[in-house]
Formats: C-alpha cells, structure tokens, sequence
C-alpha cells in the first residue's frame, strides 16, 4: 500500500538521521517497495534498494567511482578534504582503471585509535567546523608516521605489512611513497573500522536472537556460514556509490553522465526478491547471498582476513563468556557516522 508520506530523502538515509540510524529499515522497505530507483532530488542522485539493480552496478565496470571525475558539487568537494582536484590523491577505494588495476595489484603483494575514528569523518558530508580540523590533524599525523615508517623500512625490511608494500613489486613497477601512505591510511581504517564494527554487528544480533547463539554454541561448526548471515543482516558499511561517465539507464530510470548512484547494501540484504523472511536471522540460512563487501572491480580486498577476524573474535568471547546477554535497561546505541554502521555503546551482562 503507497503511502501519502513524501518519501525519504537527503540526511533521512543516512545514520546521521536518530530515526534511520536505529530503524533504518522501515524507510529502505519502504522505498524498495514504491520506488527502488528513487531519485532523490534534494541532492540529484539516485538511490537504489533492490538487490539485483545493486549487484549490477557493482559489477559494471564502466561506472566511476573517482570523485575527481564527478561534477563540482558542495558533497564532492566535500569528499575530497576540500581540497582541490589537482591536489587530491584518491586511495585504492575511489580510483578507477587503468589506476586501480595498478595499484590494487600491488597492493594484494603485500595483503593476504584515534586517527582512524577521526580520519572516517571524510565520509561525512555536514561534518562540523571542529569535525574537519580534527579530520585534516588526523590526515597529517597519520601521514607523517607512515612516512617516518617507511624510511626506517627502506634500509631493513622486515615481515609487516608496510615493510612488504615497500618492497612489493608486479612487472617492474613499484609503488611510490605517496601511494604507500595513501594505501596505508586506507587499510587502516577499513581494517579497523568496518572489521571491529563487523564483530560488533554480529555480536549483537546473537544476543537479540538468543536461539540462534545457542544453536551456534551447540554447532561451532556454523560459525563461518554464521558471519555470512551477519553480513547480510547488519553489514559494517551500509551504501556505497558509483557515477555513469555517459548516459545510460538503471532499473528502468535513465541516468545521466556524472549523476550520483547510491547503492544501499543494507537494504540489498533484506530484498524479499532475493531471500525469503529478510527481516529474520538464522545462522543456518542456506542462501546468504550479501553485497557487505562490494562488487566488481572494487570487491574488497581485506574480505578474506575480516571473515576470519570475526569468526576467531565471536567464537572466542562467547566462550570466554558463556552467559553474555543483552542489558534490558540500556538501549543499544549505534555510531552517527554516514555510509558506516557500527555500534557507539551496548551494554551487556557478562554472568
């Protein structure tokens, strides 16, 4: 049944919204339901809500990602540090073929706080007066010790990650110390942030769902097919976007060159067209098809080392603390942080 509410829009999508942020469900069912290309004209861009026009786009390597390319818009620029184009170097995450090809092959050489919570504020697009000095003292304070780091490592490599970038190398070519410290700051915050909120996630839908922690107590053995489901029930990184060089049409809805594309990952994991009784979790789900880690080109290169971070961490709590529960007086609180879901505090019983 359509609703004669306006649809949602701009910040009401996003977990800076209280609303969204703790039941952001109720809106993306909504706007799969009535409108799963939605253009959302407060800002000009599309969002989109069911699975398969997201696993397209993911896919399609002919769409844009490097935010220098896109028109000069207040979000863009915003994006960028509110730097310059010319003077905004974009880590693996945003740079587009022949660059990513390039350097994502370097980089998967070497692969199998409080900077990185302060420097996630660039996905934050009405961040605070304070919020951007504190993003640009994070930005130098971790660019300066990844560059102290990889001097030391320049005269005696040793088996760390960083050591390993510097000598990383695919037919000839190296990378360089700029890049290094991108790619550095990049792995740090993905790996911290999206990893600890990845766990965090988990952890709480057992706990509101205390059959199927027993069952996974009971069946260890489900734990990998467990973390697959929390990444489809509460994925760490809820959207992420993509732009069409040329014109061209998505879902039936034609889009522009240079037009926005938000894609919904949370909402992709609860599609009724993809998995029945979406809504629920069951660590014994057979089909936990999920989009938590991206698609196409840019399919997450640390997805390997999060599933078994998260499979050793949970096992490894509840049973250091067998009769871990929900504190009922407490409501769970989750981090206002835009395109990033994690949990800011839960209280818990460890009897």
């Amino acid at each position: 049944m359509m609703s004669d509410k306006p649809l949602p829009t701009d910040l009401e999508l996003t977990a800076l919204d209280p609303i969204f942020r703790e039941h952001p469900h109720d809106r993306l069912d909504r706007l799969r339901t009535e409108d799963p290309v939605y253009l959302d004209a407060a800002l000009g861009r599309l969002f989109l809500t069911r699975f398969e026009d997201i696993r397209a786009v993911l896919a399609d390597r002919s769409l844009s990602r490097d935010p220098r390319k896109a028109p000069d818009t207040p979000r863009r620029r915003a994006l960028m540090g509110d730097m310059p184009p010319e003077a905004f170097q974009p880590s693996m995450l945003s740079l587009d073929d022949p660059d990513h090809k390039r350097l994502r092959g370097l980089v998967s050489q070497a692969f199998n706080q409080r900077w990185s919570d302060a420097w996630a504020q660039i996905f934050n697009p009405v961040r605070s007066p304070e919020q951007t000095v504190e993003l640009r003292a994070a930005g130098q304070g971790l660019n300066d010790y990844f560059a102290r780091a990889i001097d030391t490592r320049r005269g005696r490599c040793g088996d760390d990650l960083i050591s390993m970038l510097v000598a990383a190398e695919e037919a000839g070519d190296h990378l360089s110390v700029r890049e290094i410290v991108v790619t550095c700051n990049l792995l740090l915050v993905a790996g911290n942030l999206t990893t600890t909120d990845l766990i965090g996630n988990g952890v709480l839908a057992l706990l509101r769902h205390p059959d199927q922690l027993a069952k996974l107590c009971a069946h260890p053995e489900l734990m990998p097919n467990a973390v697959e489901e929390m990444l489809r029930y509460d994925p760490p990184v809820v959207q992420t976007g993509r732009f069409p060089l040329e014109p061209r049409e998505i879902g039936g809805r034609k889009v522009h060159a240079g037009q926005a594309m938000i894609c919904s990952l949370l909402a992709a994991g609860h599609d009724p067209a993809q998995h029945s009784n979406p809504h629920g979790f069951d660590v014994e789900r057979v089909d936990t098809t999920h989009l938590a880690f991206g698609g196409g080109a840019h399919y997450c290169l640390g997805a390997p080392l999060a599933r078994a971070e998260a499979q050793i961490a949970i096992a490894a709590l509840f049973e250091r603390f067998p009769g871990l529960r929900l504190d009922p007086q407490h409501a769970v609180k989750h981090k206002r942080a835009p395109a990033f879901n994690g949990l800011e505090a839960l209280w818990v019983h460890a009897a």
